[in-house]
């Protein structure tokens, strides 16, 4: 009974470990970009010969991070939700879980699901510290973004991007895919260049609850995203 019982312990463990082997923790990381070089928040950014902008604050909440391989599942992130903080460097990163760390793709959308909005205010990164709630009726920003320009008429010139929505018909919440070759770590770049090629800051400048502007200004938002190999 008691080889029986040992053989038996043996199994189990050799099992665990085969398990473990076939699935490791790595990294994907964000990085903050204009025109292709790393953004840094107060700087001025030319975006024409006469014009040019700063942004003071960028926020924006990634979830649902789900990696693929051939088209089958390959691991997800640890953490359901992740806030990335242009004013935090360590926001930049998060962790997850991948089988033999071989995938091809990637999907995650930008902003928080229903359900979670419909919970209200939680703890961590979905605590209302983070400067990225409303209200119970309205939910959490999904992407905050804040800084002036010359274009913007507004008082000192300000510009404001608060998008968020989840009820119909102002849903904001956007899913993004992004294909990688190889098997490395995974670098997304995040270029706000792009955000203000596609919007008209001078026509839509300010943006502070679920409206129709949100939505057209959230669909804008998943051509900010591209993947680079570590």
């Amino acid at each position: 009974m008691l080889v029986k019982s040992t053989y038996i312990c043996l199994f189990l463990l050799l099992f665990s470990f085969l398990v473990k082997a076939q699935k490791s923790t790595d990294t994907i990381s964000f990085q903050l970009l204009f025109n292709k070089a790393p953004l840094a928040l107060g700087k001025q950014y030319s975006i024409s010969d006469k014009d040019s902008l700063t942004i003071d604050f960028l926020k924006f909440y990634i979830s649902d991070i789900t990696f693929y391989n051939k088209g089958k599942y390959a691991g997800k992130s640890i953490e359901k939700y992740h806030l990335i903080d242009a004013q935090i460097s360590n926001s930049y990163t998060t962790h997850c879980t991948l089988k033999n760390k071989e995938f091809d793709s990637i999907t995650f959308s930008i902003g928080l699901d229903s359900k979670t909005q419909e919970k209200g205010i939680q703890g961590g990164v979905l605590d209302p510290t983070s400067q990225m709630y409303w209200t119970w009726q309205n939910g959490f920003i999904n992407f905050k973004l804040e800084g002036k320009s010359s274009l913007c008429s507004t008082r000192k010139n300000r510009f404001q991007f608060h998008i968020g929505g989840f009820q119909k018909p102002y849903q904001t919440r956007q899913e993004v895919t992004l294909s990688h070759s190889g098997s490395s770590s995974l670098m997304i770049g995040v270029d706000l260049a792009t955000f203000f090629n596609a919007i008209d800051i001078s026509q839509i400048n300010t943006v502070s609850s679920p409206n129709k502007n949100a939505v057209m200004v959230s669909k804008v938002l998943p051509r900010l995203f591209s993947s680079h190999e570590n």
